[in-house]
């Protein structure tokens, strides 16, 4: 049996699988399904503090949401806020077609529990980003912390 796609994290936020995995992939003509899109949530630019997050919300144990770093990765939602501002258009669906636009052979499957954010999301397809605005999403300051916690990872990274 074939391996026809690998899923894993990979977003504006997470670009690890650039480095390695991506060409890899396409090396073998596997496909890459990118899940987390809207890096948790902080992609949309809807959250703006942590005491938004419901107490029970698993975000509040990831690295990337400690008071430190969220207010570092609030700087990376501004830069997306900024852009999406100039084409019009939300900063989910500016997050959206740059994954989009990194291949025919990658598919986002961003997580959603409204039919609005469904149709706000398939936009995303019909966002046209220029190659400058490409570049400049490109070289977005990375995102502070760690993907996960260190009881996550060793789930994970076996």
């Amino acid at each position: 049996m074939a391996i026809t796609a690998l899923q894993s994290e990979y977003s504006l936020w997470t670009r690890k699988p650039e480095a390695e995995l991506l060409p890899v992939l396409r090396e073998l003509g596997i496909g890459f399904v990118a899940y987390s899109p809207l890096g948790r949530g902080m992609l949309t630019g809807e959250l703006k503090s942590l005491g938004e997050l419901p107490e029970d919300d698993f975000r509040i144990t990831n690295p990337r949401f400690t008071p430190e770093n969220f207010a570092k990765n609030l700087r990376l939602v501004h830069e997306v806020e900024a852009i999406a501002a100039e084409l019009d258009v939300r900063p989910g669906q500016v997050a959206l077609a740059w994954l989009l636009a990194q291949g025919n052979d990658i598919a986002v499957i961003p997580g959603t529990k409204r039919v609005s954010r469904v149709e706000e999301n398939s936009y995303a397809d019909s966002v046209e980003l220029k190659d400058t605005v490409i570049e400049k999403l490109n070289n977005l300051t990375p995102a502070a912390g760690d993907r996960y916690d260190d009881v996550f990872y060793a789930t994970i990274e076996r």
